[in-house]
């Protein structure tokens, strides 16, 4: 059966990451040879000496095509490798796209194996959050960067919104509880919501675990301000600010431990009255 589309882009990503590639026919070999390994095939029942598109089916020519035009596009590859070489089907990657494959996480280029790593660090994530996130990554990868940075500020605002509910519905005492759920309530951003689950949070951190709180405050407050802000720019045509690529890419890089963080707190304010 073919490979879908966001498959082939996954194997096409760590194709880049091997050596010795500077035409399209390489990387097909390679991604031939990267599919036989995800489907078990041993290197003794491949042969040595065959070539990997061997086990390219019909139709996964045209996507790995696809991808290359597509990180073409994006701003990862260019077509020619050297001056005596300046065309396609010779390729290299840019500077902006040596960064990209240098990283040693699951990049937003690849959607599925970003949300692949997402699931495996929040393995239950909220839905609307995971929507949110989804969509963030598909404008991501058509350049839509003003629709990226607002997708991905509404899955912040979801997990952030969360974390405030946990932290209320913690509180051992029933009119203090109410007294913040009040002031939650009645805080005319979100913004002004996460200064009142800090100023409770500062005030609880000392009998919390030390993992939970360590970093707590680049990792909150930091990344939930970047995010909010990106948005911001992006959600106010008064403000006609753009919204780069590159900030994108770092604050969907920030997103899984930023959300990681948020559901191990969720997850302690659940068992843990305060």
């Amino acid at each position: 059966m073919p490979l879908r589309l966001e498959e082939v882009r996954g194997l096409v990503l760590q194709a880049l990451k091997q050596p010795g590639w500077n035409q399209v026919v390489n990387l097909e070999i390679a991604v031939g040879n990267l599919k036989a390994q995800m489907q078990g095939i041993s290197q003794n029942q491949r042969g040595f000496s065959t070539d990997g598109r061997a086990h390219l089916e019909h139709g996964e020519y045209a996507l790995i095509h696809e991808i290359i035009w597509s990180f073409i596009i994006q701003g990862i590859l260019i077509p020619g490798c050297d001056d005596n070489n300046p065309n396609w089907p010779f390729l290299r990657l840019t500077a902006y796209g040596q960064i990209c494959i240098e990283a040693h996480q699951i990049l937003p280029h690849d959607p599925d194996g970003y949300l692949r790593d997402f699931q495996r660090a929040v393995p239950s994530p909220d839905a609307v959050i995971q929507e949110y996130l989804t969509e963030a990554l598909q404008c991501f990868l058509r350049d839509l960067n003003r629709a990226s940075a607002v997708m991905l500020g509404a899955a912040s605002e979801r997990a952030i919104l969360l974390l405030i509910d946990s932290y209320a519905e913690s509180i051992a005492d029933p009119n203090k509880r109410a007294q913040v759920k009040g002031q939650i309530e009645k805080a005319p951003s979100i913004f002004r919501k996460y200064e009142v689950f800090e100023k409770g949070f500062t005030n609880i951190k000392p009998q919390m675990p030390k993992p939970l709180t360590e970093n707590a405050d680049s990792l909150l407050r930091g990344v939930f301000d970047l995010i909010r802000n990106s948005r911001n720019d992006a959600g106010h045509p008064a403000s006609g600010m753009l919204v780069s690529r590159d900030s994108n890419y770092s604050h969907l890089r920030l997103f899984i431990p930023y959300c990681q963080r948020i559901y191990e707190l969720i997850a302690w304010f659940a068992v843990n009255p305060t």
